[in-house]
């Protein structure tokens, strides 16, 4: 099952800012390293009447932890519309400045990072972006515009997508599992959840969290990340467990499961996943990496299908094939074993039992009582 509670990955926890005033942007820089972040994310295109010179210094002069430092157009999804050269030369500046990194778009990413790597070297690093439109493109053309980013010689590569569905994810962790350089690729809303959570699973560089009390639709709290996730503890072979739901964002499970599977020393982490399409979900997402998952909430009525070696439920779906994979479901091994060895084609048992109550080492003598 692998061990936990130690470090296993070299996974950065960003935290975007968008202050509207550097005095703002450096309160929430100080804030987010509280919260448990490894660096942040500035915004400069949401500071109002933004002076290169001044307003630069400022926050590099006053950072606490590293920062990226980011001035997007409006054609990229940003908010500045002004002059593309100054918006270049204030980019240009915080490298001067010594930004740890300075984020360029794909379309201006090659000249820029040529000139400034043969400028001089002050140890900033330099990320190339693309932000695409609508769903997520295929793998093969994701292994293009990966192609074509590694050719600017950024440090790090940073791919964003609109998910229409969450099938789409499987794309992006084959891409950051096969990318040749540190890479960031996610997509935004609810169903794109899962590529923040999962992605130091996968071999990403940098998961996004925001700050207590300025939610964003689609990225986990800094502190959901630290305390129930323990994304610096996961790794390739992290099995996922997951709540499949429409909506899904309600859920209080991640805050109660995860520290249960670290609690019994699984190697384990257990997500929210918006699915609008369960068949589609399922025919993506069949690897041993997704173990498992539950449907829905409150009660759940388990159906035993001995000869297929499989179980599904009206709120619980999980393959036995090779061993138990769904955390729910060994409460219930449990309470079957308490009460005596019960055999039960359809039982209703609550899912108030939690992982807690089973010792991992047990499941197959379990297994033996329940397949019969």
């Amino acid at each position: 099952m692998g061990s936990v509670g130690v470090l296993t990955n070299s996974v950065m926890v960003c935290a975007p800012l968008m202050a509207q005033s550097v005095e703002q942007m450096v309160i929430d820089m100080h804030s987010a390293k509280a919260q448990g972040a490894d660096v942040v994310e500035v915004r400069l295109d949401c500071i109002n009447k933004f002076q290169p010179s001044q307003d630069l210094e400022a926050i590099i002069r006053n950072k606490p932890l590293p920062v990226i430092i980011v001035y997007r157009p409006k054609w990229e999804g940003g908010q500045y519309e002004g002059d593309e050269h100054r918006r270049l030369e204030a980019l240009r500046l915080a490298n001067d400045l010594g930004a740890d990194y300075v984020d360029f778009e794909l379309k201006v990413a090659s000249e820029l990072i040529e000139e400034l790597k043969n400028k001089h070297q002050n140890g900033g690093k330099f990320i190339v972006s693309s932000y695409l439109n609508g769903a997520t493109p295929s793998k093969e053309s994701l292994g293009h515009l990966v192609a074509t980013m590694q050719a600017t010689e950024a440090d790090i590569i940073k791919v964003v997508s609109n998910a229409d569905d969450i099938t789409e994810m499987e794309r992006i962790f084959h891409m950051l599992s096969h990318c040749e350089v540190p890479a960031v690729a996610y997509s935004v809303g609810e169903r794109g959840l899962i590529s923040q959570l999962l992605c130091p699973k996968f071999g990403g560089a940098l998961v996004y969290g925001s700050m207590e009390g300025n939610s964003i639709p689609g990225l986990p709290t800094l502190d959901s990340l630290r305390e129930a996730y323990k994304v610096d503890c996961i790794n390739s072979d992290t099995k996922v467990f997951g709540l499949v739901s429409k909506p899904v964002g309600h859920s209080k499970g991640p805050l109660l499961h995860n520290p249960t599977l670290r609690h019994v020393n699984f190697n384990g982490i257990y997500v929210p996943m918006f699915v609008d399409d369960l068949k589609k979900f399922f025919d993506v997402y069949a690897s041993p990496d997704f173990a498992g998952y539950r449907y829905g909430t409150c009660n759940f009525v388990v159906h035993f299908e001995v000869n297929k070696a499989s179980i599904f439920s009206y709120k619980t779906l999980l393959d036995l094939t090779s061993h138990v994979k769904n955390l729910f479901f060994l409460g219930s091994i449990f309470i079957l074993h308490k009460i005596g060895r019960r055999i039960a084609r359809n039982c209703e048992v609550p899912s108030t039992c939690m992982l807690h109550l089973v010792r991992i080492r047990y499941i197959k003598s379990f297994l033996k009582l329940i397949l019969v």
